[in-house]
């Protein structure tokens, strides 16, 4: 039982820990920020769209086709508000 109670405790901690975005950006050589920005920005769309299928309760099996469609759908808006 006590791998249990150790587990959970480090799950309760790992979700409940906050990474400053800002800070993620500092120890980064000026000529590598864009693509770390570019990923960061990625990610980000990653776990809205996770988060979105969660909600919406998307299967398992169409989780990635969902996950896939979401983000794509997310560029072609920033893309249309850039132009």
């Amino acid at each position: 039982m006590s791998r249990v109670y150790f587990l959970v405790l480090i799950s309760v901690f790992f979700c409940s820990f906050v990474f400053p975005l800002d800070s993620a950006f500092s120890g980064i050589s000026p000529e590598y920020k864009e693509a770390a920005q570019k990923r960061q920005d990625e990610i980000a769309r990653q776990m809205f769209c996770s988060e979105k299928a969660g909600k919406e309760k998307v299967m398992k099996r169409d989780l990635a086709s969902f996950v896939i469609g979401c983000m794509e759908a997310i560029e072609r808006a920033e893309q249309a508000i850039k132009k």
